[in-house]
Protein backbone atom coordinates (compact mmCIF):
# COMPACT_ATOMS: atom_id res chain seq x y z
CA UNK A 1 0.00 0.00 0.00
CA UNK A 2 2.84 2.54 0.87
CA UNK A 3 4.13 1.49 -2.51
CA UNK A 4 1.35 3.11 -4.01
CA UNK A 5 1.78 6.44 -2.29
CA UNK A 6 2.78 9.82 -4.59
CA UNK A 7 6.16 9.71 -4.50
CA UNK A 8 6.55 12.79 -3.85
CA UNK A 9 6.55 11.83 -0.03
CA UNK A 10 9.09 10.20 1.84
CA UNK A 11 7.60 6.75 1.40
CA UNK A 12 10.18 4.73 3.04
CA UNK A 13 9.69 6.96 6.09
CA UNK A 14 6.07 6.41 5.75
CA UNK A 15 6.27 2.53 5.53
CA UNK A 16 8.99 2.53 8.51
CA UNK A 17 6.53 4.76 10.78
CA UNK A 18 3.18 3.80 9.61
CA UNK A 19 3.64 0.13 7.81
CA UNK A 20 0.96 -0.57 5.62
CA UNK A 21 -1.83 0.79 7.89
CA UNK A 22 -4.08 3.07 5.31
CA UNK A 23 -5.94 4.39 8.10
CA UNK A 24 -3.74 5.76 10.24
CA UNK A 25 -2.06 7.42 7.43
CA UNK A 26 -4.81 9.15 6.45
CA UNK A 27 -5.61 10.60 9.39
CA UNK A 28 -2.00 12.18 9.47
CA UNK A 29 -1.99 13.18 6.20
CA UNK A 30 -5.57 14.89 7.07
CA UNK A 31 -4.24 16.00 10.46
CA UNK A 32 -1.66 17.94 8.78
CA UNK A 33 -4.11 19.90 5.85
CA UNK A 34 -6.11 20.70 8.83
CA UNK A 35 -3.76 21.56 11.75
CA UNK A 36 -0.61 22.43 10.50
CA UNK A 37 -0.77 23.75 7.14
CA UNK A 38 -3.34 25.95 8.81
CA UNK A 39 -1.01 27.08 11.62
CA UNK A 40 1.57 27.34 8.79
CA UNK A 41 -0.39 29.80 6.98
CA UNK A 42 -1.05 31.73 10.11
CA UNK A 43 2.39 32.10 10.54
CA UNK A 44 2.72 34.44 7.91
CA UNK A 45 0.45 36.94 10.01
CA UNK A 46 2.28 36.88 12.88
CA UNK A 47 5.54 37.38 10.45
CA UNK A 48 3.41 40.30 9.02
CA UNK A 49 3.56 41.57 12.42
CA UNK A 50 7.42 40.88 13.12
CA UNK A 51 6.07 39.12 16.28
CA UNK A 52 9.07 36.46 16.21
CA UNK A 53 8.82 35.07 19.93
CA UNK A 54 4.88 33.95 18.16
CA UNK A 55 6.45 32.72 15.42
CA UNK A 56 9.05 31.03 16.81
CA UNK A 57 6.71 29.33 18.86
CA UNK A 58 4.65 28.18 15.71
CA UNK A 59 7.44 26.63 14.10
CA UNK A 60 8.89 24.99 16.96
CA UNK A 61 5.47 23.41 17.49
CA UNK A 62 5.55 22.62 13.79
CA UNK A 63 8.32 20.90 12.96
CA UNK A 64 7.46 17.52 14.29
CA UNK A 65 4.33 17.31 11.84
CA UNK A 66 6.75 17.60 8.44
CA UNK A 67 8.40 14.18 9.08
CA UNK A 68 5.03 12.55 10.28
CA UNK A 69 3.25 13.63 6.86
CA UNK A 70 5.76 12.41 4.92
CA UNK A 71 7.73 15.29 4.35
CA UNK A 72 11.42 14.49 5.67
CA UNK A 73 13.39 16.76 3.78
CA UNK A 74 11.26 19.82 5.27
CA UNK A 75 12.33 19.41 8.30
CA UNK A 76 15.89 20.38 8.52
CA UNK A 77 14.43 23.34 6.38
CA UNK A 78 11.63 24.59 8.92
CA UNK A 79 14.46 24.01 11.55
CA UNK A 80 16.69 26.72 10.29
CA UNK A 81 13.34 28.84 10.20
CA UNK A 82 13.14 28.86 13.61
CA UNK A 83 17.09 29.03 14.08
CA UNK A 84 16.82 32.45 12.13
CA UNK A 85 13.60 33.53 13.67
CA UNK A 86 15.39 32.83 17.13
CA UNK A 87 18.57 34.76 15.75
CA UNK A 88 16.22 37.77 15.03
CA UNK A 89 17.45 37.39 11.38
CA UNK A 90 16.61 40.44 8.76
CA UNK A 91 12.79 40.09 7.86
CA UNK A 92 13.99 39.31 4.46
CA UNK A 93 15.50 36.56 5.40
CA UNK A 94 12.94 35.26 6.94
CA UNK A 95 10.32 36.10 4.07
CA UNK A 96 12.39 34.22 1.96
CA UNK A 97 12.92 31.10 4.17
CA UNK A 98 9.15 31.31 4.76
CA UNK A 99 8.50 31.53 0.43
CA UNK A 100 10.73 28.81 -0.12
CA UNK A 101 9.09 26.13 2.38
CA UNK A 102 5.59 27.79 1.10
CA UNK A 103 5.80 27.02 -2.47
CA UNK A 104 6.77 23.13 -1.75
CA UNK A 105 4.19 22.96 0.54
CA UNK A 106 2.10 24.42 -1.88
CA UNK A 107 2.58 21.94 -4.57
CA UNK A 108 2.32 19.16 -1.41
CA UNK A 109 -1.11 20.35 0.06
CA UNK A 110 -2.99 18.78 -2.83
CA UNK A 111 -0.57 15.75 -2.59
CA UNK A 112 -1.50 15.12 0.92
CA UNK A 113 -5.28 16.13 0.35
CA UNK A 114 -6.15 13.36 -2.47
CA UNK A 115 -3.89 10.54 -0.71
CA UNK A 116 -6.05 11.20 2.80
CA UNK A 117 -9.01 10.76 0.68
CA UNK A 118 -7.59 7.70 -1.18
CA UNK A 119 -5.99 5.99 1.50
CA UNK A 120 -9.75 7.09 4.21
CA UNK A 121 -11.75 5.21 1.42
CA UNK A 122 -9.50 1.71 1.57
Amino acid sequence: MVADINKELDTAHLKQVYGDDANIMSLIFDAFVSDSYVRWVELKNVLTVNDLKEAANIVHGLKPSFPMAGMTWLKPKVEEFERQIKASAPLETLWNHYNTIDEELTRLIPILIAEAERLGKL
